[in-house]
């Protein structure tokens, strides 16, 4: 891979562009079924501050205008392997710098496991991420070799912190275990009392 696709100048794009996302384009959130459009919208602005981050120019009478070094694309709903992603950073080939997966809430199980396979198929940077409209930060999952790095992405400072990292091994339920979800379990059913009646 290039020295101009480093992880942390992806990062600070992803970020960017994700501050991008809250300002100007907050409403589709509360959309049903949003995630095409979020994705969609998301890449816009992720051409656009990965452009401004490796030095390249934002000005539209520019030849070069918002084309990215090595050929590489932005496209959405990309197969890696046999899984798909949302957001894929490639050339279309075999260089993969950066794939996303997106979530309205938390990512299950199986999706965690996905953020895996992207990173030993040969993406360089993979990130999941989960919107959770009820919180006040948006949840950012990094796949990191045999772990997984958490991070808070503050809406209102728009900035992010590592939260946490976990080994993906040995674990039951990445999802409750990483982030100290109590299980819920189901209220027993109360038998019905059985009625005694005289001679018995």
């Amino acid at each position: 891979m290039s020295r101009q696709y480093t992880n942390i100048q992806l990062f600070e794009a992803f970020e960017e562009a994700l501050k991008h996302l809250i300002e100007e384009d907050g409403e589709l959130f509360a959309w049903p079924k949003a995630k095409v459009s979020i994705a969609h919208t998301f890449a816009s602005h992720l051409h656009r501050t990965l452009c401004k981050v490796l030095g390249f120019s934002l000005d539209p009478s520019s030849k070069s205008y918002l084309t990215l070094p090595q050929n590489m694309k932005i496209d959405l709903s990309a197969s890696v392997g046999n899984d798909k992603v949302d957001i894929l950073l490639h050339d279309r080939k075999e260089n993969r710098p950066l794939a996303i997966l997106f979530n309205q809430d938390y990512l299950g199980k199986q999706q965690l496991e996905e953020l895996r396979r992207l990173e030993k198929e040969g993406c360089n940077l993979v990130l999941g991420v989960a919107f959770l409209h009820q919180k006040d930060y948006i949840l950012i999952y990094r796949s990191n070799g045999e772990k997984l790095d958490y991070f808070h992405f503050s809406r209102s400072g728009h900035t992010s912190s590592l939260l946490k990292q976990r080994e993906l091994e040995g674990e039951e339920n990445h999802l409750q275990l990483s982030l100290n979800i109590p299980t819920k379990r189901k209220p027993k059913k109360k038998q019905k009392p059985t009625k005694v009646t005289e001679g018995q």
